[in-house]
């Protein structure tokens, strides 16, 4: 077995060492197996693994408040810079504690050390060995968990202090840069949902409180089927499908919500008719399921499915396209497919969705800007993920 990592700072040359992580993490526990009593008015957050976000602590509109009577000794002897790590039902994400005033649940442990390098530790416990290692030796059956026992046991390669030390740092730095990349890619969504806000109108107005220089008409009310019309697609048989076929069968699956559809997965075929043959930039929506989603189709060769509406229109389809992919349109589908096992809309439900539109070259302006905005989006999204990728490659390279 090699003694050292595939990646390495070069002035450490030494040998890397085995040890179990009990060797040098002088706690290893977890929060509460019980119920703690709940109080609105308590000064503490009862937190379980799923509020381990990106490195954070984070606090969800439902996270439950305690009472200080209700810690444990865990709890009160919590120290600034443990790390704590999720280990029931979402399994190894980690956050850093920084003195949050909460009270951990069973689903977080904590890991404390002195003799490792605390950075270190963090970036390994990441490490795709690790992570393999860790989802291989998971005990339950619906709620899968990481026992403490299988934590303190687990062996890890390690350099000495200073390599670990530079190690540790460096990958806090990359954390650093993700988070600021992911803080740009925030403003940047709240920018858009504020503009949604600004840019149409507010129910029962017929002007928006932020227009382009000169606009002023009132816009007008208008069913959907005034100005689009919706059609549906085929029910392909399974046996025509082929793995190298040259179109995409586009399901309510690959309609997700995002400002294109998920092109990466699906049945393809060869044998088509041409009604149903989609171009990029067609709007398509899914009636089944999670109904009233709207996404755009990319450029891939592709033809549509059942339960899949195609909207075609004679007005701006950018403009079209930011309508309805504003939340207000998927909650009054997501209503009309109520009283259902499975929810489903037909084609008149969109149709006559009531809405208001202002002129054509109105519409023109407004889609121009919500697809130069939507373009900002997905090109700072790219740059995340790229930052996510090239971590994991690391991950890899410099540890053994």
């Amino acid at each position: 077995m090699t003694k050292q990592p595939s990646y390495r700072f070069v002035r450490y040359t030494e040998p890397w060492e085995e040890k179990k992580l009990s060797d040098g993490i002088s706690k290893i526990g977890d929060g509460i197996h019980g119920t703690p009593v709940y109080s609105e008015d308590g000064d503490y957050y009862f937190i379980n693994g799923n509020n381990l976000v990106d490195g954070k602590i984070f606090l969800f509109p439902e996270t439950k408040k305690v009472q200080s009577n209700q810690l444990t000794v865990s709890d009160t002897s919590l120290k600034k810079n443990t790390i704590l790590m999720s280990i029931n039902g979402t399994i190894g994400s980690l956050a850093w504690y920084r003195d949050e005033k909460v009270m951990l649940g069973k689903s977080v442990a904590y890991l404390t050390t002195e003799e490792f390098d605390r950075k270190f530790i963090y970036s390994i416990l990441q490490a795709p060995k690790i992570v393999k290692h860790f989802n291989n030796n998971l005990t339950g059956t619906t709620i899968k968990n990481l026992g403490l026992k299988t934590i303190r046991d687990t062996v890890i390669s390690l350099p000495s202090l200073p390599e670990q030390t530079a190690i540790g740092s460096f990958f806090q730095d990359i954390d650093q840069l993700i988070s600021l990349q992911q803080r740009k890619l925030e403003v940047l969504k709240e920018q858009k949902k504020t503009y949604l806000k600004l840019l149409f109108p507010a129910r029962g107005q017929t002007k928006p409180a932020l227009r382009f220089a000169g606009f002023e008409d009132d816009w007008k009310e208008v069913k959907l089927g005034e100005v689009c019309s919706i059609k549906g697609g085929n029910a392909w048989k399974s046996e025509h499908y082929s793995t190298d076929g040259k179109y995409l069968v586009v399901t309510i699956s690959n309609v997700k919500g995002n400002e294109y559809i998920d092109d990466t997965y699906g049945n393809r075929i060869d044998t088509v008719e041409s009604q149903f043959i989609l171009e990029q930039g067609d709007i398509l929506i899914s009636l089944t399921g999670n109904v009233g989603r709207v996404s755009k189709m990319t450029e891939v060769a592709a033809v549509l499915n059942q339960r899949v509406g195609k909207l075609a229109t004679n007005q701006s389809n950018n403009f079209l396209f930011t309508l309805l992919s504003n939340r207000n349109f998927e909650k009054e589908m997501v209503l009309s497919s109520q009283g259902a096992a499975q929810a489903n809309i037909s084609n008149n439900d969109v149709l006559n969705y009531k809405t208001s539109f202002p002129s054509l070259p109105e519409q023109e302006a407004i889609g121009s800007f919500f697809q130069d905005l939507d373009k900002a989006i997905a090109k700072q999204e790219e740059k995340v993920n790229q930052l996510k990728e090239s971590k994991q490659t690391l991950l890899r390279k410099m540890f053994i």
